[in-house]
């Protein structure tokens, strides 16, 4: 591999942040792009300044190119796993867009195919890259919270089913509704925290209320016209090491007019915190802990985020990172099996919800 990571990245729409994060990045370039609308390709084309005959309507012949090391791939869910499979088959790394998979057993696949290949295969979770997250998760490194025994963490709307590309409606595509596209961001971030513990058994319930009536769509869009998913889910998971996560999350509820909210809590045994973001805008993080001169009660501690200012976030520091990964070896923080994970408890709550009665992992 030369010196910087030659990367390409399938599926520009979405992918659009990967691609300026390889251009941005010193340890890495992007050299190809695909996507299967020509209008898209080329209008990512023109503005990133990718060559003419780099940019490819079908993506095995991207991925014929020697002159690759990596791919982000960043299309619809259900189009994951034979990427991909295909990508690892030609012997390159692979960024993957959350979810990593449709399925558990896809991503069981997936992640054996990695290992046959010897290739990395790292999943994107862009919300850990937060200044308030990373502080927190800084926090739990240096083992001020102690043991994590307990964890919420939801992402709640008030009326946003997603209309863009139907395929987010439709479980055989998208694998499942707002819990597989919303809710694995605060659960990753509540898993994150706590160290990405085991889960044994997980319990919950799927609701679809709303998409189902062409009720709660996108403004500005059409009402879905096939909908099999859910629009909210709620569970509850246990783990090995004996702690436990609550998790929720909605595309439509009647609650507070247009809510977009997202939040995590974790309960250590030596501090606790709550990070929390409405509309994307209004940022809240706090860690708690005894105050020592009245061990009854606990003190907030607003942490300074100064030094993270000008350091790389979101889309950017995980396409940075995965370049890391490649080019001097480090180790990967959103490796497959995380991924892996996150799809464990969601396909459990969607078992559990249809059986009634709690899933073993």
């Amino acid at each position: 591999m030369t010196s910087k990571l030659r990367a390409a990245v399938i599926g520009v729409g979405v992918g659009w942040n990967h691609l300026a994060g390889y251009q941005a990045s010193d340890l890495s370039e992007c050299v190809a792009i695909c996507d299967a609308n020509p209008q898209t390709l080329n209008e990512r084309g023109e503005k990133h300044n990718i060559p003419q005959n780099a940019r490819f309507t079908d993506y095995r012949e991207l991925l014929a190119s020697p002159n690759i090391d990596a791919v982000s791939v960043c299309v619809p869910n259900f189009l994951h796993e034979p990427i991909v499979m295909a990508a690892l088959q030609a012997g390159k790394h692979v960024l993957c867009e959350k979810p990593l998979a449709t399925t558990v057993a896809a991503a069981q696949r997936m992640i054996a195919a990695a290992k046959a290949a010897n290739r990395l295969l790292m999943v994107c979770y862009n919300h850990r890259y937060r200044p308030d997250v990373y502080w927190l998760k800084q926090q739990a490194r240096a083992g001020v919270f102690g043991h994590i025994y307990a964890a919420k963490a939801g992402w709640m709307r008030e009326g946003w089913i997603p209309t863009h590309g139907a395929w987010f409606t439709q479980k055989d595509k998208a694998g499942g509704g707002v819990l597989i596209d919303l809710g694995v961001h605060a659960l990753d971030l509540a898993l994150w925290l706590m160290d990405y513990p085991q889960p044994v058994s997980v319990s919950g319930a799927a609701f679809a209320e709303f998409g189902q009536r062409a009720q709660k769509h996108h403004a500005g869009h059409p009402a879905p016209v096939h909908f099999d998913v859910e629009d909210m889910g709620m569970g509850f998971v246990r783990f090995a090491d004996g702690s436990a996560l609550a998790l929720e999350a909605s595309w439509a509820a009647h609650r507070e007019p247009q809510q977009d909210d997202y939040y995590v809590r974790v309960f250590g045994r030596e501090a606790g915190a709550n990070v929390f973001t409405r509309k994307y805008s209004e940022h809240i993080v706090e860690l708690y802990t005894l105050n020592d001169m009245q061990p009854r009660q606990a003190i907030a501690i607003k942490p300074d985020l100064s030094a993270f200012e000008g350091l790389r976030r979101g889309h950017h520091a995980v396409v940075h990172h995965f370049a890391d990964c490649i080019v001097n070896g480090v180790t990967p923080e959103s490796p497959a099996e995380h991924g892996l994970i996150g799809l464990q408890i969601v396909e459990g709550i969607y078992q559990s919800s249809q059986s009634g009665s709690e899933v073993k992992i």
